[in-house]
């Protein structure tokens, strides 16, 4: 696939996902989830933005992630093809087969930084939600509240596709697990927060 996921229609995103192939998967579509949830909290603020001019660098703030947040859907994919071309390399001599192998390890490297890298944009998406909640008031509160629970699935999401690859890292496996489980449990921490403070409005 050569084409960006934000050139589809939301009917073709949708039918492409469900097929056969295996671009889009799991991280390009969570790296999407994660855009629309950071959209909802943008959405959010541009209405309050309405009567309070003084939004208009968390707006910034929020376009900036929005932006790196679409890049990752397509870089994803882009990831995951790379993987594939590496898979598809030839192994009938000792020779080709130990090229393959270079190939495979690092392609799959790549392709676990990229989600890495996805989540923790999202997770300074997050945080930035955390930090702009106060300031949105009415019932678009709850936008930023359900953007928050998109993004906190996307990271759960990427992190899981990650997860996969890791097994074949040998011994630089317990590295990459161990940032993977910082990335998760920053996230899991940035949207306790914003529940939070929903407890304590009740």
């Amino acid at each position: 696939m050569t084409d960006s996921l934000w050139d589809l229609s939301l009917a073709d995103l949708r039918a492409r996902t469900a097929g056969s192939s295996p671009t889009p998967g799991g991280g390009s579509v969570a790296a999407v989830t994660a855009a629309f949830g950071c959209a909802l909290v943008l959405m959010a603020l541009e209405i309050t933005a309405r009567r309070d001019p003084s939004v208009g660098d968390a707006i910034a703030d929020g376009k900036s992630l929005l932006d790196r947040l679409a890049s990752a859907a397509d870089h994803d994919v882009e990831l995951f093809e790379d993987y594939l071309r590496a898979r598809r390399l030839p192994r009938s001599t000792e020779e080709e087969r130990a090229t393959r192998q270079t190939a495979v390890v690092a392609a799959s490297v790549a392709a676990t930084e990229g989600p890495l890298a996805a989540a923790a944009t999202a997770v300074q998406a997050l945080e930035w939600a955390f930090e702009v909640l106060p300031v949105v008031t009415g019932t678009v509160v709850s936008d930023v509240r359900a953007g928050a629970d998109l993004l906190l699935g996307s990271v759960l999401a990427t992190l899981r596709g990650a997860q996969a690859n890791v097994a074949q890292f040998g011994d630089d496996a317990a590295a990459f697990t161990a940032r993977l489980d910082a990335v998760r449990h920053a996230a899991v921490a940035a949207h306790t927060r914003i529940e939070s403070t929903q407890e304590e409005s009740r």
